[in-house]
């Protein structure tokens, strides 16, 4: 076992990965608890605070499996990863200055790719140079545990940052998923040589245990 996480902390993709999960997950993470409270505080029904972050999850369950499907059929991870999240911090940046009809739009918009982020991800870090079947365990578990930290830590810092204006949390989860597509964009694809359909570990096998 020690050798097994001595040699997943020596590949530099999986700590990319790992400080790419950090960042959206903690966003994540920090919106979805943030998102009723704020809906509320600036006015909304409760039942329509509510409905928003459900929201957010039925559009992320309507789309997972299509897109997971399409990323096998093309054979690409990348790609599909950066727009995910690119999508995920754009809502969250909108939701720090919009209203009214605008917060479903973004809440749709970060929330649709969502899930299809997650099994694209765990499905790239299986598929990651050096990792395969053998350390697919341990190298998962080491990029979880790097976003477990931002899961505790963001959520608090931008609760904190409420008194500069009420949106202003949602601007810093933003930021934090920045920082996360950043990583994520250093990460070296392709090289173990995907196959598109028919693949060992697909995103949509990764969906469907998610």
């Amino acid at each position: 076992m020690v050798e097994q996480q001595r040699h997943v902390a020596g590949l530099k993709n999986i700590w990319l990965l790992g400080f790419g999960l950090f960042g959206i997950s903690g966003a994540i993470q920090g919106t979805l608890g943030f998102l009723p409270l704020y809906l509320r505080s600036v006015g909304w029904q409760p039942a329509y605070a509510d409905g928003a972050l459900s929201m957010f999850h039925v559009v992320s369950m309507t789309f997972v499996v299509p897109m997971a499907l399409w990323s096998d059929r093309l054979g690409v991870r990348k790609p599909f990863l950066l727009v995910a999240s690119v999508m995920i911090a754009l809502g969250f940046g909108l939701l720090s200055f919009v209203d009214g009809a605008f917060v479903w739009m973004a809440v749709i918009l970060s929330g649709a790719v969502r899930d299809t982020f997650m099994a694209i991800y765990l499905t790239m870090v299986i598929e990651t140079d050096q990792v395969g079947p053998v350390y697919a365990g341990t190298a998962t578990g080491f990029a979880l545990a790097i976003s477990g930290i931002a899961n505790v830590i963001a959520p608090p810092i931008g609760n904190g940052l409420t008194p500069l204006w009420p949106g202003a949390p949602f601007a810093f989860w933003a930021a934090l998923s920045l920082f996360g597509i950043l990583c994520l964009a250093l990460v070296k694809d392709g090289s173990r040589g995907i196959e598109p359909v028919g693949m060992e570990v697909g995103a949509a096998q990764a969906a469907v245990a998610d």
